[in-house]
């Protein structure tokens, strides 16, 4: 998705006026259910929008929970106004049939859908665990015996014989890392014997987690499966979690171990330059060879001491600063050596601050199956699902094309195979469903038919209920039209007002002709800004600029020993537009600032310019602005010329309190 608009900050950006009309032609009227009355607020052209839509509107974008003043209601109806005007118009030009707006509205639907396609116990479920289980890291080992999700049912079963023998030889004494070194068929256990370090929510596939914090310190969990095979899992150790770091380093490298020991000469001089107060910015940059950290004093991105891809030796010294600025000794890695010293720290989040940002990692993590088939039983009672002929009446029409994923779509005969509420599905639908989601398998042909039959009724069953929401749910229909009214609005304005600004070169001259008078120059100052390094240089430098020496002759007396004792910005000031002016006083001559955080700064007034006319070169961005308020206002003449606006006044100020 290409942005995202929010209806109501394009709202509050658009500059409109408004209309009033005196007497409203509908009288005040009950709700369906006789609880509320409603009443018209506005009409343009032969539309009216009633009170509830708009107080519904100015509810949502209203901060705080006191009642609408007067104000505050003639404000937010001057901006809906301009936004019903200009949807209406989007709508008469068509503009929500374009296949470009249809994708991206489906695309906004999409998400916007998710949350009713859950379940929120679940869901509250697994985000309260994974925020628990965050506070901990877990250190475990695993042995892996491969076996594939589709695999056959006598391979499964080799497995998982295998992986309950090996497990066996474990608990009867054997070591687990000497088996899983010899045993397991995760390539990577040939060198870390199956220790896989700390980890922490989220940071393994779900089952294996659930595993790895579920078994006490000191034992191994029975066998799991994953899509990789079956696993067994060692704890060692689990610790609290300590939050993030942010630290920097510097680092020398070696490329053999030939070169550890004099690299650890040089390493161990850098550390002596600082332990003497040396300035530990300048000497990443002299010496550190990390040349992605060593221009920007040395600092990574935050780390925990569960970040992959950091040496567990360079995590662990980390994590022994006590203060922050505190370095440690130089530590080997298997990238080098280095000097680490912590920046700061954050501590962990409470559960209030994290509970978004985990909802998030639940809704992409493999454990949000676990939502979706609680959802999809509750939809199938609530939306009356029934299997008819069911899978049986198709099974044999499957061959082992399936199996290689070549299944070429077949014509159905009509056969109704189940159905939600009203709605049949029949062979032809489901033979279409497979072709679009086969993929191979090494199951049986029976399995694999079962297996992709049980997906085509869990996304039918998904698929239908989302078709009802904008009928079940006031809610989602309400923001669904925000959302579509949105999108149009963005485009049209784009069209007529933002991108037009910018592309109608002629216009934007033609206005600038026409309004010259509102763009000139007020008095200004021609300045150099000396900034320097203490006192004496600015003592000096000031000395010279007295002298009217120029800024070149300066910065060569001030800069000879030190090349940024003295730095010079020269600009012109506007009186009344910048802070600087006020001061010192607007004429000719040199300036202290007398304020404490610029002690070390002085200016030169170098000359007094009088007013002038801008160019329009020199004032595009604030010209353009204007000229987009121009078409801004001139497109909204034109719409209430076609869609004439009438404001009920009477029935306005019921909306709020005098």
């Amino acid at each position: 998705m290409t942005r995202v608009i929010n209806l109501f900050s394009l709202l509050s950006i658009l500059n409109v006026s408004l209309v009033f009309a005196q007497e409203a032609p509908i009288s005040p009227q009950k709700n369906n259910d006789g609880s509320s009355e409603v009443f018209p607020v506005f009409s343009y052209g032969d539309k009216f929008v009633l009170n509830d839509e708009f107080m519904r509107v100015f509810n949502k974008n209203k901060q705080g929970d006191s009642s609408p003043t007067k104000q505050e209601i003639k404000e937010y109806l001057d901006l809906y106004i301009k936004f019903k005007l200009k949807v209406e118009q989007a709508y008469k030009l068509q503009m929500d049939t374009l296949p470009s707006f249809i994708k991206e509205l489906a695309g906004y639907r999409k998400q916007l859908a998710q949350p009713y396609l859950t379940d929120k116990t679940v869901t509250d479920r697994l985000i309260r665990e994974a925020f628990d289980r965050s506070k901990f890291e877990v250190n475990a080992s695993h042995l892996l015996i491969n076996c594939s999700s589709d695999a056959k049912p006598a391979d499964t079963l080799a497995a998982y014989q295998k992986i309950v023998g090996l497990r066996t030889r474990i608990k009867n004494g054997e070591n687990f890392e000497d088996v899983a070194k010899a045993f397991s068929e995760d390539p990577s256990a040939k060198n870390n014997n199956g220790v896989l370090g700390y980890f922490t929510s989220f940071q393994m596939i779900y089952p294996f987690e659930n595993a790895a914090f579920n078994t006490p310190v000191g034992e191994v969990s029975m066998p799991i499966r994953t899509k990789y095979g079956y696993h067994i899992v060692y704890v060692s150790d689990k610790r609290e979690s300590m939050g993030d770091m942010k630290v920097a380093h510097i680092m020398i490298k070696y490329y053999n171990p030939s070169q550890i020991d004099s690299t650890k000469e040089r390493i161990d001089a850098v550390y002596n330059k600082l332990k003497e107060g040396g300035d530990w910015t300048s000497i990443v940059e002299e010496f550190s060879e990390d040349f992605n950290t060593n221009s920007k004093g040395g600092e990574l991105s935050w780390i925990n001491r569960t970040t992959p891809n950091i040496p567990v030796e360079f995590k662990d010294v980390a994590y022994t600063l006590k203060v922050d600025g505190e370095i440690s000794e130089p530590i080997k890695t298997r990238f080098g050596w280095h000097i680490v010293k912590r920046i700061e720290t954050k501590p962990m989040p409470s559960y209030e601050d994290s509970k978004e940002l985990i909802r998030r990692k639940v809704e992409r993590d493999s454990r949000s199956e676990l939502n979706k088939e609680v959802v999809v039983a509750r939809l199938k009672k609530e939306n009356n699902f029934q299997e008819v002929s069911g899978l049986q009446a198709v099974q044999d029409s499957f061959t082992v094309d399936l199996l290689s994923a070549k299944y070429k779509k077949q014509e159905g005969i009509g056969i109704v195979l189940c159905k939600i509420g009203d709605r049949d599905y029949t062979d032809s639908y489901f033979f279409g469903y497979v072709a679009t989601n086969q993929t191979r398998s090494n199951k049986s042909l029976t399995n694999a038919v079962n297996d992709i039959y049980d997906a085509f009724v869990q996304q039918i069953n998904l698929d239908y209920e989302e078709g009802l929401l904008e009928k079940k749910y006031e809610a989602f229909k309400n923001i669904m039209q925000e959302y579509k009214d949105g999108i149009l609005l963005f485009e049209l304005t784009d069209k007529k007002v933002w991108t037009r600004a910018v592309k109608d070169t002629l216009g934007l001259q033609a206005f600038y002709d026409n309004n010259k008078a509102k763009y000139m120059w007020n008095k200004r100052a021609d300045v150099d800004i000396f900034s320097c390094s203490d006192s004496k240089t600015k003592k000096l430098a000031m000395k010279l600029a007295k002298k009217g020496k120029s800024a070149k002759e300066i910065l060569s007396r001030c800069n000879a020993k030190n090349p940024i004792a003295v730095t010079i910005e020269s600009r012109k000031l506007e009186k009344s537009k910048d802070p600087l002016l006020e001061k010192i006083n607007l004429k000719k001559g040199v300036f202290k600032i007398e304020d404490g955080n610029q002690q070390f700064k002085f200016v030169r007034v170098n000359d007094i310019l009088t007013p002038t006319q801008k160019l329009l070169e020199e004032n595009r961005g604030a010209i353009t602005s204007d000229y987009q308020n121009y078409l801004e206002e001139s497109w909204i003449k034109a719409l209430k010329n076609s869609y004439p606006v009438q404001v009920y006044e009477d029935n306005v100020s019921r909306l709020y309190n005098d």
